[in-house]
């Protein structure tokens, strides 16, 4: 081999290297990227809370019967529930498809998340629209959106830099399950929450959830048969009136595998 032909050998290694290392960093850029605006939406989020939370307050000096509801004022579920509405039409005006706000306490995880025509638009989508490879939380498309569905299927992607739904693998482990059980959902006009109480690995080939359940007595057989999957163990007494929550990421200790989380609900306001 000629010196010539040798140096464009080389020439040709280092270019395919440089090539490499610029897509790897403009990988871990956009992935950066998507996460500070996430973080962006979130403090927006807890500032207009904050904001509209002092201006619901009664004013002091208001009797009971003021700060409970009476013929000539709204009572504070109606100015909660006002509220709750203006900072939603907030979002909304930003994203038709915003359903809600989902936080785990211990976790990173506090995202919008919202809910389409199919679980494939919001893959590659973040909440404002834009190509994003970390996407959106997304609720299935077959919930009614309202949480009044016997189960609720929320999906997100499961990133390198530990964001979107990364944190799910976390209770894989049996002190970070036992010590973080409890979910916050923040629907358009009510705040639920849930305690976590099966966690599983699974193919994606060997599941198939259902959504609708012909009576009570299935659908607890159901709640059970999840709890049985659990990598952990706990008391667990379902009741019929629970709602179930379920969170589904990718997962790669198996193929094609996914975490899969499951809560119900134990409060609603």
């Amino acid at each position: 081999m000629t010196s010539s032909n040798k140096k464009k050998i080389l020439n040709g290694i280092i270019a395919a290297a440089m090539l490499l290392l610029v897509g790897t960093a403009y990988v871990a850029w956009e992935r950066a990227q998507a996460q500070n605006n996430y973080e962006r939406l979130s403090e927006q989020r807890n500032d207009q809370l904050a904001q509209e939370a002092s201006t619901a307050l009664p004013a002091p000096g208001l009797s009971e019967t003021d700060q409970t509801g009476s013929a000539e004022g709204a009572s504070i579920n109606e100015t909660s529930y006002s509220y709750k509405e203006n900072i939603n039409k907030k979002w909304l005006a930003i994203n038709p498809d915003f359903m809600g706000w989902l936080q785990i306490p211990g976790t990173n995880i506090d995202y919008p998340f919202v809910r389409s025509k199919d679980n494939q638009d919001y893959l590659k989508r973040d909440f404002k629209g834009n190509y994003s490879e970390a996407g959106t939380l997304f609720m299935d498309y077959r919930n009614l959106g309202n949480f009044n569905d016997p189960h609720t299927l929320i999906y997100g992607h499961n990133m390198k830099n530990k964001s979107m739904f990364q944190n799910l693998t976390y209770y894989q482990n049996a002190e970070f399950f036992s010590q973080n059980q409890l979910i916050q959902l923040s629907g358009l006009y009510e705040t639920r929450t849930y305690k976590i109480f099966s966690v599983y690995e699974i193919s994606a080939d060997d599941y198939v959830f259902t959504l609708q359940f012909e009576n009570d007595t299935e659908y607890l057989a159901y709640l059970n048969g999840l709890e049985d999957l659990s990598l952990h163990r706990q008391d667990f007494d379902p009741e019929a009136d629970q709602k179930l929550l379920t969170l589904v990421t990718c997962s790669y200790g198996v193929n094609n595998g996914r975490t899969i989380v499951h809560a119900v609900e134990i409060s609603e306001k």
